[in-house]
């Protein structure tokens, strides 16, 4: 069992228990919350796994079923709501999550690692191009907040805030690196050997 709940312990199951803590919901009510919150954004989402991590957290005590809804002429719809287990598990969660950082190895910083195995003008244009599509995510995400926050509380937004953050330092730093690298940056005629480095 201790095994399971370590599995449970991820992104997909913090927000199924968020909205769940917030009131007994069904899963299409979640999936369109989610949308709405543009939750995918920020955690990684595929066709059923709302509905597998439901079936997971209910096998594993952390949900259970609250009853039934029905609205208009559509079927009934189960409606889950969180145990105190799952209460329980969603402190957890969100406390180790905003508090102990962690390597997640994300492939830009990867490629940074290899960034000489290009010619200085291909490493510069790639970094620009980087660039821009980062300023266009910021400003779609600058339109949104503009369009749909009027009126919400800034603790509701705090994630497109911290992530409007980190996009326009990183367009800062690539804009900087593309410059220098433009600019004569000292480029590796060949690339480093392991013993190079030592």
């Amino acid at each position: 069992m201790a095994r399971e709940l370590r599995a449970l312990q991820t992104p997909l199951t913090m927000v199924v228990l968020t909205m769940l803590a917030e009131r007994p919901r069904h899963p299409y009510e979640m999936k369109i919350a989610i949308r709405e919150r543009h939750i995918e954004d920020v955690v990684k989402m595929r066709g059923g796994s709302l509905y597998d991590a439901i079936g997971r957290l209910e096998r594993a005590g952390l949900v259970r079923q609250a009853g039934t809804a029905r609205e208009g002429s559509r079927p009934e719809r189960t409606v889950y709501e969180i145990t105190e287990p799952g209460r329980t598990m969603l402190d957890e969660l969100l406390e180790r999550f905003l508090t102990e950082p962690v390597n997640e190895y994300p492939r830009f910083v990867a490629a940074l690692a290899h960034l000489t195995a290009l010619t200085p003008q291909a490493a510069a244009q790639s970094l620009r191009r980087r660039s821009r599509r980062l300023r266009e995510g910021h400003a779609d995400t600058a339109r949104m907040l503009d369009e749909h926050s009027a009126g919400l509380p800034r603790a509701v937004l705090l994630e497109a805030e911290y992530l409007q953050h980190l996009r326009a330092a990183e367009i800062a730093w690539l804009d900087g690196v593309a410059r220098d690298i433009e600019d004569g940056m000292p480029w590796p005629d060949d690339q480093f050997t392991d013993s190079d480095k030592e």
